[in-house]
């Protein structure tokens, strides 16, 4: 499908309750724990007051962290995170029409970090953790509680270019990561659930090509975890889960052409609440497009894209 269509309207909701959760990204070859640092301090905070925030609207009777008045999406459903390049980290939870709502200071001192991603191993549909990457090489794992620390996952994981989170893909309880390396090499890390990695498997070369890779969640409606990638000439694939760890995606199907108008992809689950995967692009002047998923088919997996916000163009990092 060509990404240059609008679509109007979009699903009145009951008024979204800012909530507060952290991201965080992830990185390369896994080595031995070191001495704490200040990327992990920091990220330790952001989960601290995140879990505070979280904490206190369950309290107040919310079934999801970000939704209020009680209608809740039925698929994963993550805030939008956001550092700008002062380092400050902000979370913008979703208004349920693929726009965001107020957003909550996290902390400062995220320019030291420069991947971040979130999972939900738990599987109750929402974020529980983050990995992220620091501009030190070291990968980090930090639960979303109120007492929470940073795990150092060891040096090296630098040598990743894009590291993220799209979901199960290998059939284990834990959410997994996609890493590709600076040669273009796609490497798969299926997570235990203490945040490490059994040995990573080897996916394929190629992945060079693609300015741009995303996912999280089910896109096409069968059940496993896919991702959107878009090659040099801004042509959109979508490579279908396989549900296998050593095979993950099946066959790309063309999505069509234009991707490359947006300089970022953001996937985040359900941002409408309606139970199917979607996904939020960035183009170059800041404009925010949110397209809806369908949930029914690879060729046509989201709906027309819709504008939902301008301005973020300040924004360093998005996850």
């Amino acid at each position: 499908m060509a990404i240059l269509s609008g679509r109007k309207g979009g699903r009145a909701l009951s008024r979204i309750a800012v909530a507060a959760i952290a991201a965080a990204l992830v990185g390369t070859t896994a080595g031995a724990a070191s001495a704490d640092s200040a990327p992990s301090t920091n990220v330790a905070k952001a989960a601290q007051k995140y879990a505070q925030a979280k904490g206190k609207q369950s309290a107040a009777g919310s079934q999801r962290a970000f939704a209020a008045g009680g209608e809740t999406p039925a698929a994963e459903t993550f805030p939008l995170i956001a550092a700008d390049g002062s380092g400050t980290v902000y979370l913008y939870p979703p208004n349920g029409s693929g726009g965001f709502g107020d957003r909550t200071t996290l902390g400062d001192g995220w320019n030291a970090i420069s991947q971040a991603t979130q999972v939900d191993n738990n599987k109750d549909g929402n974020p529980d953790a983050w990995y992220t990457l620091g501009t030190n090489g070291h990968l980090y794992y930090t639960p979303l509680v109120e007492n929470a620390v940073a795990k150092d996952l060891g040096a090296g994981w630098n040598a990743y270019d894009r590291v993220f989170s799209a979901g199960n893909l290998g059939g284990a309880p834990t959410d997994d990561l996609l890493a590709r390396d600076k040669s273009g090499v796609l490497w798969l890390y299926t997570a235990n659930a203490d945040g490490t990695f059994a040995p990573r498997v080897r996916l394929g070369a190629g992945w060079g090509v693609m300015t741009k890779i995303a996912g999280r969640g089910d896109l096409n409606g069968d059940g496993k975890a896919d991702i959107i990638a878009v090659d040099g000439s801004g042509i959109g694939w979508l490579y279908p889960g396989t549900g296998n760890s050593a095979a993950p995606f099946g066959n790309r199907v063309k999505l069509g052409a234009g991707w490359n108008t947006y300089n970022n992809l953001v996937a985040i689950g359900d941002l409408n609440f309606d139970g199917k995967a979607d996904l939020v692009g960035r183009d170059a002047s800041g404009g925010l497009w949110f397209y809806a998923g369908t949930g029914t088919t690879d060729a046509a997996p989201f709906k027309d894209r819709v504008k939902v916000g301008t301005g973020w163009n300040g924004m360093r990092l998005m996850f």
